[in-house]
């Protein structure tokens, strides 16, 4: 459940965070604010698909 939590975490609220905050407190461009936001949303996508289908044998 923990890892499950996590991967919603990275798909949901930190891009959000990331699309708001990056803006503010750095000089970043728009394409790597995609590429940073893109990645975390699949990398909480991939947590979550590894939680459901390739997690621990039960």
């Amino acid at each position: 459940m923990l890892w499950l939590a996590v991967g919603l975490i990275f798909l949901i609220t930190v891009p959000e965070v990331l699309r708001v905050g990056l803006p503010t407190a750095t000089d970043l461009g728009s394409l790597g604010r995609s590429v940073l936001v893109s990645g975390c949303e699949l990398f909480g996508l991939g947590t979550i698909l590894w939680t459901v289908y390739g997690g621990e044998m039960r």
